[in-house]
Order: C-alpha cells, then sequence, then structure tokens
C-alpha cells in the first residue's frame, strides 16, 4: 500500500492559549486571535445550530472548526460533558461529510477530559488514536498531543516517572519554541512531574524556557501557569503563587485555578501555614468534584487530611453548594418540569439544563431528579424563579439566567 503523504503541521492547530484565557482557536496562528464565543443565550444557540448544519449535506470546513472552537472553549472553562457532547456532534460530521482530517482535535479534548477524570481505558484508546493518525501523517504536532494524553494518565495513577517521560520531549528547546502553545499548556505538569523524580535542575531550565516567551502574546491562562510553575521550581521565590492567583481573567478556567490552588496549599502546609492550605484546598476539592475528576479530587482528600481535616466533603454535598444557576435549576426541576421546558424559562438550551443537572446530582449525591425534592429539603424555593418579580417579564430573569 502507497504510504500516505506526510505532513508535519495538520490543517488545524490546537491553540491552548487564546489571548482572553478562554477560547482555543483553531485554524492558523492569526485567525486564533479573534474574540471569544459569547456566554449564555448566544452561545446555546450557535451550538445548536452548528449541530443541526452538521446533519444536512451543505456541511462545511468551517462549521466543523466552529464545533472545534467550541469543544476547546468549554474544554477550558469546565464545561466538560458539554465538551464531549460536541466533540461527538463534531465527530459525526467529519465522518458523514468526509472530513477526517478534522478529527484529532476532538480527540484531544475527549482524550484530556477522559485522563483527568481518571477514565483510563477511554484516555488510553484515544491517545492511541491520536499516535496512530500522527504515525501515518508523520505529524510530530499530533504526536505530542498523544504523549500528553498518556502524561495525564500517569499522573492519575501517581506515575509521575511515566509522565515525565511523555513530556521530556518538550523541554528540547526547539521542540519547545515550535510547538509553544502546548509547551507552556503543559508547564505545571512538567515541572511538578520533574521535581516528584527528583529531577529539580530539569524543572528549572523548563522555566528557564518559559520565560523567553514574548509576554504581549500570553493569555491570563498562560500566565496563571508559568507563574505556577515557576513557584514550583523556586520554592523560595514566595510570591509566585499569589501572582499566579491574582491574575486577571482566571475566574473561569476552573479546572486549571484548582490545580494551581491545590499546588499553592501542598506549599503553604509545608510552611506550615496550615489553615491557609485547608483553605485552598477545600476549594480546589469543590472544584474538582464537580469536574468529576476524581483523581485530582483523591489528592485534594489527601491534602486536606494532611492539614488534620477529618470530616471530608460535607459542604459539597450540601444544598448550599450550589451556584445561583444550578439551584433555579435544580427548584424548576424538582417541582416535576422538563429539561426543554426549564430551558424556555431559563433562557438556556436543553443541553445545558441537562449538564447543569447532572453537577447539581453529583453535589448533591443523588442520581435522579426523584431524589430532588428531599435533597433540596425544606429550603426549596418556589418552583418559578419569576414568581417573586412578578411574572416572566419582571426585573431579574436575566439576572437568575445568567448567574453562577
Amino acid at each position: 500500500m502507497k504510504a500516505e503523504t506526510l505532513r508535519e503541521e495538520p490543517p488545524t492547530i490546537l491553540t491552548f492559549a487564546a489571548r482572553d484565557g478562554r477560547l482555543l482557536a483553531t485554524g492558523s496562528p492569526e485567525r486564533g486571535r479573534r474574540p471569544a464565543l459569547s456566554d449564555g443565550p448566544g452561545r446555546d444557540l450557535m451550538n445548536d445550530a452548528l449541530i443541526r448544519r452538521g446533519s444536512t449535506s451543505g456541511v462545511t470546513e468551517t462549521a466543523i472548526q466552529a464545533v472545534v472552537a467550541l469543544c476547546l472553549d468549554d474544554l477550558l472553562t469546565g464545561d466538560w460533558d458539554e465538551a464531549l457532547q460536541l466533540a461527538g456532534a463534531g465527530l459525526e460530521m467529519c465522518d458523514r461529510h468526509g472530513y477526517q482530517e478534522l478529527r484529532w482535535p476532538l480527540w484531544v479534548v475527549s482524550g484530556v477530559i477522559a485522563a483527568l477524570r481518571g477514565q483510563d481505558e477511554q484516555a488510553g484508546d484515544l491517545a492511541d488514536r491520536l499516535a496512530d493518525w500522527a504515525s501515518r501523517r508523520g505529524s510530530a504536532t499530533v504526536r505530542l498531543y498523544a504523549l500528553y494524553v498518556q502524561s495525564l494518565m500517569a499522573q492519575a495513577q501517581d506515575d509521575f516517572e511515566q509522565a515525565f517521560r511523555c513530556l521530556s520531549e518538550l523541554a528540547v528547546p526547539a521542540t519547545f519554541a515550535d510547538h509553544l502553545p502546548l509547551a507552556m499548556a503543559a508547564s505545571v505538569d512538567f515541572v511538578d512531574c520533574a521535581l516528584r523524580t527528583g529531577r529539580r535542575e530539569a524543572a528549572r531550565a523548563y522555566v528557564t524556557l518559559l520565560r523567553t516567551a514574548d509576554p504581549a502574546v500570553l493569555s491570563p491562562r498562560m500566565n496563571l501557569l508559568t507563574a505556577c510553575a515557576t513557584a514550583l521550581a523556586h520554592p523560595h521565590e514566595t510570591d509566585h503563587f499569589q501572582r499566579s492567583l491574582s491574575v486577571p481573567g482566571i475566574k473561569d478556567l476552573r479546572y486549571d485555578r484548582a490545580r494551581v490552588q491545590l499546588a499553592y496549599a501542598e506549599r503553604l502546609r509545608r510552611s506550615g501555614s496550615v489553615r491557609a492550605a485547608r483553605g485552598h484546598s477545600g476549594e480546589a476539592r469543590a472544584t474538582f468534584l464537580e469536574l468529576r475528576a476524581q483523581p485530582w479530587q483523591a489528592r485534594a482528600d489527601r491534602q486536606l487530611r494532611a492539614t488534620g481535616t477529618v470530616r471530608i466533603g460535607a459542604a459539597e454535598t450540601h444544598a448550599e453548594a450550589l451556584t445561583p444557576q444550578e439551584r433555579a435549576i435544580a427548584d424548576l426541576a424538582a417541582s416535576g418540569l422538563t429539561d426543554k421546558q426549564i430551558g424556555m424559562r431559563l433562557y438556556l438550551s436543553h443541553r445545558t439544563v441537562s449538564a447543569h443537572l447532572r453537577r447539581v446530582y453529583d453535589k448533591l449525591q443523588i442520581s435522579n431528579r426523584t431524589a430532588l425534592r428531599d435533597a433540596l429539603g425544606a429550603d426549596r424555593r418556589p418552583s418559578d424563579p419569576f414568581a417573586r418579580a412578578g411574572g416572566p417579564g419582571a426585573t431579574g430573569a436575566h439576572e437568575v439566567a445568567a448567574a453562577g
């Protein structure tokens, strides 16, 4: 069989570092600097429109690229269930309309989420697909992403030696420069694994490479991660963690922020600041619980126990742990409304309502809406969040829809 034409750079470029810190763009580097997609109803309508378009024969490469962008945005902001739904829809579009070259970024998104959730079999399968794709096409970029997914799997199993080996190529200066977005996105992973395997000089050398990046092109996410990596590699420079968590624009970077908080908590505990360590560990654990990132939740649990915390997780299972939007959706679901009906009231798509309810179930430790009424208890609010404001047109309706 004749070998496929080898291409060093695939047609799609996965960028883990948008300027606004949220949207992960696809396409050329120039195209990657467009504004982030909007939140709320407009974004939900875009999701639905793209998926509907994928059901017709007129689907284009641009539509698939837009689905990829939405997936990547969800990966960063912690809407992982929606990201997986979109990835599935995008892969179906690629298969149906012959855009096989555009599948790999969707595999990356799905693989990263599976690895962070400790779903080893699924993550391994996706890493293998990426590695095979890269081998057949001679793509160094996609091969590195396959190794990145494998490194996340190894970290979930506390196999830091294997994780370091997967990331080691990124420490080569030429590779670092040629794959800067991934090299910076993996900075905390590389430095943490290097330190846990006794390679302090390798960790510091990597931080030196990070400092060669042009500050003008760094997103809030990259600033957060590089500051954390620097703090890990240089423990006596005490201000880097505080600086990383004060970077503007990182509030929505839920996993990354929790990862930094957990690293900071370990540093605080080792320096004797147990109360502060407990606070950061608890916040990180709550985020990992919400994301269903079980390996990281387990790591946060160990950190909390090291601070002397005996009872772990009680606050997260209480109804007060729900965000305002989650609480509004939970109340409506407990009153008997369907996802579609809830979406109409709160100006959300039924897919977004479903994703929020899954997070509600996780926080309340229940499995379905039948148990919602008891889980919410006597504190359950009126089923219609607009009732006390005088009806659907009253002031505050959009505030309820936008909260959380």
